[in-house]
């Protein structure tokens, strides 16, 4: 009997199987979500400066995270990295 695609296709490839986001990423995203369309509704921000915003709000969480949970270099430059480069 063949093997479902998707088992055979993650085992032959070495990536991980997708998981789904759990309920606390979920609030966390549809929280963005909501505070962007607040401040460029309500603000009467520019998007531009609402993406700069929720940018720099991002970057401070990423390095109060990686100094409470003692985050390698490596890690923090990465996450630094993905964070400037989704800006440009």
């Amino acid at each position: 009997m063949p093997k479902p695609r998707s088992a055979v296709s993650c085992v032959e490839n070495g990536t991980p199987p997708q998981r789904r986001l759990g309920g606390a990423e979920a609030v966390v995203i549809i929280v963005i979500i909501t505070m962007a369309a607040a401040l460029a509704t309500f603000a009467g921000m520019t998007l531009p400066v609402v993406l700069q915003l929720l940018l720099g709000a991002g970057l401070v969480a990423v390095l109060l995270v990686a100094l409470v949970t003692g985050t390698s270099t490596r890690g923090l430059r990465a996450a630094l990295r993905a964070l400037l480069t989704s800006a440009a």
